[in-house]
């Protein structure tokens, strides 16, 4: 194995070290440019000419998508940030952005997730590649919210509503929390991107037909060879970012592959609505998702229906609910165990004759089970985030 040792400089395609004094190790950044103390004010006073491969953000990656993650006990949350933080130092596609974690808080789960972070990726694989780490070296399991997506948000002028002189009239916003609520005008712009997809020409039928169905517009053909075809189409970001890669899989065989750059406009007007999901009427701000107005009512009910398969069956009723436009759109109801109150050991508890005490003892049990509902809370679990990002299918 090489050994080290100390050399003057350093020329071309040498590989070597230097020992410096950082506090942190994240601050010794892919493309960071270092030079000597005495010559600090030479370098910054001339203008120097870097590598094209280095470009603008020489200090970093740009994060694709963000998301915030929770551990799975409200009580893990030092050992999670302290495990994320140890992830950084040897991966340096993340991006951690520490927040309060308050139950108010955009990136705090509330009284369903409890306190979380909020960490920049470089894609969904690299969301699964650090549930996994975080697993294997940590022994910790955390929950990973669906990406977040920016919304750019433009109030327009309303006789029910008037807007705050002090507030600005167009915002963006990640965290779904911050949604006008029903009743406001408002036009709504998302982010669009260009996909490009490299799949055999026997499934173009197939990949022409799920560009359409994730809103994918300027679609265009071109043949490669006689046996692959080129695919490119704009595509809203939030269609892309969810699970565009696991269904372009399974509608090719696992033949095609995509990339995506930045679309000209950056930003298009849409027709978008915000579905919000109730357990037991109680709203669960990070299941929340937005999708467009014509399809609100069918992702709402298959959420529902695959929430209904994962969440836990408990001792009450659990009511999952969409609501959108302020109305509710879709329902299902996961039943409550129960028990025979009448029947204690396998022996009957409660003889014939005189009903009223069967009766008594029933109600006694609806009332608790009812109680229940009102004060009870319902565990979340990575599968029930996951049926939110796999709404469409």
């Amino acid at each position: 194995l090489p050994h080290r040792m100390r050399t003057k400089a350093l020329s071309r395609g040498q590989m070597g070290y230097v020992i410096a004094g950082l506090r942190d190790p994240r601050e010794a950044r892919p493309g960071t440019i270092l030079t000597l103390q005495k010559t600090v004010n030479t370098v910054v006073g001339n203008e120097m000419i870097l590598p094209p491969s280095m470009g603008k953000n020489v200090m970093g990656q740009q994060s694709v998508l963000y998301a915030s993650v929770h551990p799975m006990e409200g009580e893990g949350f030092d050992e999670l940030q302290a495990a994320v933080e140890k992830l950084s130092l040897n991966d340096t596609g993340l991006e951690i952005h520490r927040t309060a974690g308050s139950s108010n808080n955009s990136n705090g789960g509330g009284p369903f997730l409890g306190p979380g972070l909020k960490v920049g990726f470089q894609g969904l694989l690299h969301v699964e590649v650090f549930r996994q780490r975080l697993l294997d070296e940590f022994d910790l399991e955390a929950i990973v919210t669906p990406p977040k997506v920016p919304y750019t948000i433009e109030y327009l002028p309303s006789k029910s509503y008037k807007r705050p002189s002090d507030l600005p009239m167009i915002e963006v916003i990640e965290d779904l929390i911050q949604w006008p609520p029903a009743g406001h005008r408002f036009k709504v712009m998302e982010p669009v991107v260009e996909v490009r997809i490299l799949a055999p020409v026997d499934y173009a039928g197939n990949i022409l037909e799920l560009i359409k169905r994730k809103r994918g517009f300027k679609m265009e053909t071109k043949p490669v060879d006689e046996h692959t075809w080129l695919f490119t189409a704009a595509m809203p970001w939030a269609d892309v970012v969810t699970d565009f890669h696991d269904e372009l899989k399974t509608t090719s065989a696992g033949y095609a592959s995509f990339d995506v750059s930045a679309a000209d406009p950056p930003l298009v007007e849409a027709n978008l609505t915000k579905v919000d999901i109730m357990l037991n009427g109680e709203v669960v701000d990070p299941l929340a998702f937005v999708c467009h107005h014509d399809v609100a009512q069918s992702q709402a009910r298959v959420v529902c229906q695959k929430l209904q398969g994962v969440l836990p069956r408990q001792q009450f009723v659990t009511v999952i609910q969409a609501k959108a436009d302020g109305k509710i759109v879709a329902s299902e109801r996961i039943r409550a165990y129960r028990k025979d109150v009448l029947t204690t050991g396998g022996s009957k508890a409660v003889g014939g004759g005189d009903i009223t005490r069967k009766k008594k003892l029933l109600e006694k049990q609806k009332k608790g089970k009812k109680r229940q509902q009102s004060t009870g809370r319902v565990t979340l679990s990575q599968a029930a985030f996951n049926s939110v990002i796999s709404r469409s299918s």
